[in-house]
């Protein structure tokens, strides 16, 4: 696929892309913990993105997401453009997994466990350390337990709705 197929969008995938922005926005208002460790549901929107327009528009999507649900809701302690880079990388992963391929157990598990070591573990433990100044180790050590449980029912979720959406036969 050449970069120009890549960057070819036409106003329907557009419109979708909105509606899945939107749900993702939604999806992650619904959250469970503190600024430093919590769980939502946003995962379902950037498995989504990723799975329907591939790495380069899940990526787009990710960040206006962001943007958009930051400027309608805020951000506790406040914007960050580094949250906004995770929320990019993880629509762009499950793009490089999922994109106009078969949806497949093995393939559900690379791509939660890279979004869950890249972007949860990672970008987001470096964004805390560096937004709130505390210990890398120590916010890292915060968020470990969350992040060994919560990827594997990312897992089951994903399963059931990329399975669902392959079903239906939503293409770009």
């Amino acid at each position: 696929m050449t970069i120009k197929e890549m960057l070819k969008v036409e106003l329907r995938d557009l419109v979708l892309l909105g509606i899945i922005v939107a749900m993702k926005i939604i999806l992650s208002r619904f959250t469970v913990g503190t600024t430093i460790v919590h769980v939502s549901l946003g995962f379902i929107g950037s498995a989504m993105l990723g799975y329907l327009f591939g790495p380069v528009w899940g990526s787009v999507g990710g960040g206006i997401g962001d943007l958009v649900s930051s400027a309608l809701f805020g951000n506790q302690g406040g914007f960050f453009l580094g949250f906004t880079l995770s929320a990019m990388v993880g629509p762009f992963i499950y793009g490089l997994v999922f994109y106009q391929k078969p949806v497949k157990i093995w393939r559900i598990i690379l791509a939660t466990l890279l979004v869950t070591v890249v972007v949860n573990i990672g970008l987001n433990t470096l964004w805390v350390h560096l937004l709130y100044g505390m210990d890398f180790r120590v916010a890292l050590i915060q968020r470990i337990p969350k992040e060994a449980i919560t990827p594997w029912l990312e897992m089951i979720i994903s399963y059931f709705v990329l399975n669902a959406i392959s079903r239906v036969k939503i293409k770009r």
